[in-house]
């Protein structure tokens, strides 16, 4: 017996799309197990739609996805009956069971009636905003399934095989058995023929070493297999590039383990096997050698396959991977043939001021003045190679660093996510566009769902990555703007973002820190923390700090970004914690204990090595780093700068009328800058004040280019410039 079976939590908050579980049972065994949390207007309407297209004879495929669950269900027509497939795409890539076969009548009864039952349910419980489009996406389709359908003529399917053998040790090689429908020219286009479907045929791949020719074979279809076995060859090749000793490649529980020394280049079969060499890289580019083969071998089965986007994103990975296993290439041995350009980052650094003796003032002169920016308190004041840009919600702007000239602005109802070095996504209710540089139209446009973006961007491997609504994280391709994958965390209200080598780092107010992978977004890990997360985490060598806590109950939380494994946890004991810094071997915080500032220090280990007061007045605090020290600023414009060894080597008194918010200190040539409502220039080895610059206690960002220039931004939508006018000096 079939049944469609849906879940009815979802009347309960009828305001909403319904979201609940759904279920097809075959002789009550569920086959979408894990479909708790769909989205039933987008699966009810695909499924009634699928079944449409294979009652009709119009295609032998049809293909419905849960994307909650990372379940594709699969249908192929037989003769009288359709073959049903449930594959997931999480990892492990697998076949959830193998396929079953159900009379086509008796699926497309039980389809219809769920369909019926849905439909009456959100017309009488749902409002019309949610009704109507239901309505219309069910209405034509379940009137097709109420007709009588005859059943469509097809010539049977002639059983094939193509089997491709190792071409080295270690090596893979692979068999397709095609034995269902053949797959037409349907089975490339997007929409209900599906284009997973024709890639799920029957197969086996195997492993070839040396003196082994089958190391271990997996049955079950070769593309789901190909599929975990590049995501296992990306794993590997950072494992390698991380320094990581071993490595463990036993895909499906397939025996026995092939266990890898990384550091020796060795490898045995199992934990008694004799060991072999084996080089981690041949490995691996075995490994994506084969999503190349499997992939060309769809190709040349049927070329429909030639632009089928399981099969796209298969070989792309497998050619990126093999890119990254390439060496460096040698310049000549000849004098002058090659020569090390200078980079941005050696041309422009910030110098110390080159003055005869010991630096005693400064000047700083009014340079421009631009008036009326947008939503200031929620702006982020970032310094470009040009001039500063100051990057709200709903618009980005640029300007000129010697005349305040406005160099590009970009601007967008739904938000605008910008980078200091000119790259921009923006965003309406229809279209999202990218930005490059100075340039005033779009490099690329798609397509957009109306979700808000911005205002942050970080610019990774390709990748532009921003958040909407300070909630979901999404990642654009840098060249094309095709969306490459979304995170939206369940039950939060606030993320924070970060990227530390290969992984992206998210954490969120609801406790949970999720590891993704750059390339594809696949979740490595996620992480239960037993607090809420505050801000984003800070990369520290290969592990990340983060500030979790809720009320007057604070902690510290180091871990490893590969991993997600947590190292350590430290609960300071303070409120109003600042941002933790780390500097060299040691982590600052600074907070407050019955209302008196105090500043900790940590090793590496977490252990407190010391603790200081900081006698500035109430918090909060922002930390600043220094060459072996650490500048603690309050809001009042007070500040401190403590040694690593925990010694207070200055101390400057409040600044006027308190800011808004504490502000970190600022250096730049040799001269640290203290936000309050008097800026003022100090020397960082005494703290002797070298100059003021009247900033307004409205004061919500400060920056400080190469050349001393400064930049503040109020909260009237103000931003002044100032130049180094003049110094003086004591010549001894």
């Amino acid at each position: 017996m079939t049944r469609i079976r849906i879940g009815q939590r979802w009347k309960r908050e009828p305001s909403a799309s319904p979201l609940d579980s759904i279920a097809l049972e075959l002789d009550g065994v569920d086959l979408l197990s894990g479909a708790v949390e769909e989205s039933l207007a987008e699966v009810v309407p695909a499924l009634v739609r699928a079944v449409v297209a294979l009652r009709g004879g119009g295609h032998r495929m049809a293909q419905v996805s849960l994307a909650e669950a990372h379940l594709e269900l699969v249908l192929r027509r037989v003769g009288g009956e359709v073959e049903l497939l449930v594959a997931s795409l999480a990892r492990p890539a697998r076949l959830m069971r193998p396929p079953i076969r159900v009379d086509a009548e008796e699926l497309t009864q039980a389809i219809r009636t769920a369909g019926e039952r849905f439909l009456a349910d959100v017309t009488r419980v749902a409002p019309k905003s949610v009704a109507a489009p239901l309505a219309q996406a069910l209405g034509e389709p379940l009137k097709q399934l109420g007709r009588p359908a005859r059943p469509p003529e097809e010539e049977p399917a002639k059983p094939s095989t193509r089997r491709l053998e190792p071409p080295e040790a270690p090596g893979f090689g692979f068999e397709l058995r095609d034995v269902g429908p053949r797959p037409s020219r349907e089975g490339g286009k997007r929409g209900t023929s599906g284009t997973l479907a024709p890639l799920l045929g029957a197969g086996e791949v195997w492993l070839a070493l040396p003196g082994r020719p089958e190391a271990w074979k997996i049955p079950g279809p070769p593309f789901l297999t190909t599929l975990e076995l590049s995501r296992l060859a990306v794993e590997l090749v950072r494992a390698v590039e991380l320094g990581e000793a071993r490595f463990e490649l036993a895909p499906f529980g397939a025996r026995p383990t092939l266990l890898l020394d990384l550091k020796a280049g060795k490898a045995r079969l199992g934990r008694t096997g004799a060991p072999f060499a084996l080089d981690a890289s041949a490995l691996a580019a075995a490994l994506f050698h084969l999503g190349e083969a499997l992939a060309a071998a769809f190709s040349e089965d049927g070329r429909a396959q030639v632009n089928n986007p399981y099969l796209a994103e298969l070989a792309d990975r497998c050619r990126e991977g093999l890119s990254h296993l390439r060496g460096p290439v040698e310049p000549p041995e000849v004098e002058g043939a090659a020569r090390n350009r200078r980079t941005r980052t050696e041309a422009g650094a910030s110098k110390p001021l080159k003055v005869p003796g010991r630096l005693r003032r400064l000047r700083f002169d009014r340079l421009w003045e631009q008036r009326g920016l947008e939503d200031s308190e929620e702006s982020r004041l970032l310094l470009g190679r040009h001039g500063p840009v100051c990057c709200a919600p709903q618009a980005a702007v640029a300007f000129s660093r010697k005349d305040g000239t406005r160099l590009w602005k970009r601007a967008a109802p739904l938000g605008v996510a910008a980078a200091a070095d000119g790259h921009a996504v923006a965003a309406d209710l229809s279209r999202v566009y990218g930005f490059t540089g100075r340039g005033a139209g779009a490099r690329w446009l798609h397509d957009h769902d109306g979700i808000p973006l911005g205002p942050l961007l970080l610019r990774k491997d390709g990748l532009l990555l921003t958040l909407s609504e300070d909630r979901t994280v999404v990642a654009f391709a840098e060249a094309t703007g095709r969306e490459v994958w979304r995170l939206a965390p369940p039950r939060t209200q606030r993320s924070w973002l970060t990227t530390q080598g290969h992984r992206a780092l998210v954490t969120t107010d609801s406790g949970y820190v999720y590891g993704l992978d750059l390339e594809d977004g696949q979740v490595r890990y996620r992480m239960r923390a037993p607090l809420p997360f505050h801000g984003a985490p800070i990369p520290w060598g290969r592990r990340f700090l983060a500030l979790l806590g809720r009320g007057s109950h604070w902690a510290l939380l180091l871990a490893d970004a590969h991993t997600g494994d947590a190292v350590w946890t430290h609960e300071p004991d303070i409120t109003h914690p600042s941002a933790p810094l780390p500097v060299g071997s040691r982590v600052f915080i600074a907070g407050e204990r019955e209302r008196e500032g105090v500043l900790l220090c940590l090793d590496g280990k977490g252990q407190r090595l010391w603790e200081r007061p900081l006698h500035l007045g109430p918090g909060p605090y922002a930390l600043s780093p220094l060459p072996r020290a650490v500048v603690v600023t309050s809001a009042s414009g007070a500040a401190a700068r403590v040694a690593a060894s925990g010694t207070v080597d200055w101390r400057i008194g409040v600044a006027g009328e308190p800011l808004i918010g504490a502000l970190p200190a600022r250096t730049a040539r040799g001269v640290t800058l203290l936000p309050g409502e008097r800026v003022r220039a100090v020397d960082p080895r005494g703290g002797q004040v070298l100059a003021e610059v009247r900033a307004g206690a409205g004061l919500v960002a400060l920056q400080a280019d190469v050349k001393l220039n400064l930049y503040f931004l109020d909260d009237t939508g103000t931003l002044s410039a100032y130049r180094l006018g003049s110094h003086f000096t004591v010549v001894e």
